[in-house]
């Protein structure tokens, strides 16, 4: 849907290809994987050189934003820029619209084992339409 084609470079084993992966501490992994830190390219810069920028607020102005060159070793491909911008693409976008928060919501209901709340706010149809396209 954003970037045409791009499944083919992380379907299957293609995941775990060193263009799918980074070295980030254990903080920085989970927060790229809940698209709330994003990489940038930046302009005029050495080869694979990015800001690292957030969403969150400024607790973590300390670290983030910041520009890194990436280590690049001869003979493994480097991250791919195409990835990262999908990444930063997405979480613009989760960010902007606050789909993100609307989706942590749902997933936090399907790890909660009740089935309905006091406040009778879970989404049972969407929990099962999920579950049913995970197990597909």
């Amino acid at each position: 849907m954003f970037d045409n084609g791009v499944i083919n470079l992380i379907e299957g084993t293609d995941i775990d290809r060193p263009r799918n992966g980074l070295s980030l501490t254990h903080d920085m992994h989970q927060l790229f994987g809940a698209f709330n830190i994003f990489f940038e390219p930046v302009a005029n810069a050495a080869p694979h050189t990015y800001r690292i920028d957030t969403f969150l607020p400024s607790f973590l102005a300390h670290q983030i934003p910041v520009v890194r060159a990436l280590f690049i070793h001869p003979s493994i491909d480097p991250p791919s820029e195409r990835l990262l911008a999908l990444h930063s693409a997405i979480g613009h976008i989760l960010h902007l619209s606050a789909a993100g928060d609307y989706i942590e919501h749902i997933l936090r209901d399907m790890e909660d084992v009740q089935v309905a709340r006091e406040d009778g706010k879970t989404q049972l149809g969407v929990l099962v339409s999920l579950a049913l396209r995970t197990r597909g």
